[in-house]
């Protein structure tokens, strides 16, 4: 059985930074056996307050 990411956001909540997410489950024949699972979670780690700056950076030095 493999998983695989579908999408993924991050919005900014009265609760915090949630992390927010889409996945597929695939069987061994490449059968989707499963689609459009969500799940979420609050992430207040300093990790990901660091990602989502430079991702911002980013997105903004091509905006301008």
């Amino acid at each position: 059985m493999t998983t695989k990411i579908t999408g993924y956001a991050f919005v900014q909540t009265p609760e915090g930074l949630r992390m927010a997410y889409t996945y597929s489950k695939i069987d061994a024949d490449g059968n989707v056996t499963a689609s459009n699972i969500r799940g979420s979670y609050i992430d207040d780690s300093e990790e990901t307050a660091a990602f989502l700056a430079a991702l911002e950076a980013k997105v903004l030095a091509r905006m301008a």
